[in-house]
């Protein structure tokens, strides 16, 4: 089992990556039906909207949402300097910054839109994350975690994790698609909710 807390910088770069870089159709085929549904929502911005990405990891997400924007500014940020390292050292092409979801270093309601990708799972205070999310936009919070339980069926039935019931290393939290509306509800109202299986995309108008 690969320990995340440990790895070297090139390790934890690669490993995020694996997923994307994966030849199984069927693995490529919901990475790209999960996007198809950011780019509705990147779609309805407007074009001189501001957008930050929180908890970019090694960026793979960063890059293809750059490719759907039509003149709007974008950043990135990342909390693990050991992601924030490489991307030095990788020149990468959107600008970027290291801090924590919990603090993050923006003036209230600097950004029109904030979005945060496979993050929230892993937070040990949820609440307070999206107190910070909230503060920072000005209209909208894009908020994807898995949906459960069939992101453990599904690691589950491949023979993953078997030991933990399918549960990813580091997931400490779980939603389904009510549990996560009654989250985010109250931080503003979702107006929309995507189910890309095996993940859950919400929007939230704050």
């Amino acid at each position: 089992m690969f320990d995340d807390k440990n790895a070297t910088a090139d390790e934890l770069w690669e490993y995020c990556l694996l997923e994307y870089q994966s030849n199984n159709p069927i693995v490529q085929y919901l990475i790209s039906n999960f996007f198809s549904r950011i780019k509705l929502i990147i779609n309805t911005l407007d074009k001189n909207d501001r957008l930050l990405e929180v908890g970019c990891g090694a960026g793979a997400s960063s890059i293809k949402i750059a490719g759907m924007l039509s003149g709007q500014h974008y950043e990135v940020s990342e909390y693990d300097e050991r992601y924030v390292q490489k991307m030095r050292e990788k020149n990468f092409i959107i600008p970027f910054a290291q801090e924590s979801v919990y603090s993050l270093k923006r003036p209230d309601k600097s950004f029109d839109c904030i979005i945060m990708l496979e993050v929230l799972e892993h937070l040990e205070d949820v609440e307070l994350a999206l107190r910070e999310l909230t503060r920072v936009s000005r209209k909208y919070v894009v908020i994807s975690v898995p949906f459960e339980p069939v992101w453990r069926s599904l690691n589950f039935i491949r023979g993953n994790y078997i030991k933990d019931l399918g549960n990813t290393p580091g997931h400490i939290n779980h939603w389904n698609p009510i549990t996560l509306k009654s989250l985010l509800s109250k931080h503003g109202k979702v107006i929309k909710t995507y189910l890309p299986l095996p993940w859950i995309i919400s929007v939230l108008e704050v």
